[in-house]
């Protein structure tokens, strides 16, 4: 189950998804989120106990940031931890705005990938940690966003290029942006890269490429 608000604003504002396990909790960083006027849609998850059915509910969400506790299991045990949750969120969908909050810093950056993602739900020691959060929340997704357009862009340049005058190096980086492309779209309906380069795979992978370089070309006003 979740709960959504949308803050009023001319400019789209990123929506966003928080999970943790205490409703006091989620509570309270809906009404910091709200208040800080940075977002859409504030998705607040309690987690479900399979983290497949976890991973699709958000998912369906259409979310631009995941944000989730780090423990997890102070309402009932779990098979899986803030972390984990978002290793395999990461896992579907490559380079997404990911953070963990947690009030045990320490075991947490321990466990943690990436200790930049790790924040402490603590803010009496420095009155600025809340709005820090939510500025880097803001800021990764956009630089995310920055990141999937020179892609786009990248990929429509190269699309430019008549295919009789087209380099196999210019082929390889279209074949390349491809795979970075579905993977910040969804690795779960990913051809593995490898594979794309194979000869059986080759003449199908170009062709749909074209057609996705169309299509790119389409949104961009080509």
């Amino acid at each position: 189950m979740s709960e959504s608000a949308t803050g009023e604003t001319n400019a789209p504002l990123p929506n966003i998804a928080y999970v943790d396990e205490r409703e006091d909790e989620r509570d309270n960083f809906f009404n910091d989120a709200y208040d800080s006027g940075r977002f859409g849609e504030i998705h607040l998850i309690a987690p479900l106990q399979n983290i497949e059915e976890m991973l699709s509910h958000i998912l369906s969400l259409n979310v631009e940031a995941l944000i989730t506790d780090f423990n997890l299991t102070d309402a009932a045990p779990l098979e899986y931890s803030g972390e984990q949750l978002v290793e395999r969120f990461l896992e579907i969908r490559a380079d997404f705005p990911c953070f963990i909050r947690t009030s045990f810093e320490e075991d947490a950056v321990a466990e943690s990938a990436d200790v930049n993602r790790v924040y402490s739900k603590d803010m009496s020691g420095d009155a600025h940690q809340g709005p820090s959060l939510f500025e880097r929340i803001v800021h990764q997704i956009g630089k995310h966003q920055e990141l999937v357009e020179s892609w786009r862009q990248e990929m429509a340049r190269l699309s430019a290029i008549p295919s009789e005058e087209r380099l196999a190096k210019d082929v390889e980086r279209i074949v390349e942006l491809d795979h970075k492309l579905e993977a910040s779209l969804g690795a779960d309906a990913q051809v593995p890269l490898e594979a794309k380069f194979a000869a059986p795979q080759r003449s199908k992978l170009l062709t749909e490429t074209e057609k996705l370089i169309a299509d790119i070309k389409r949104e961009l006003g080509e």
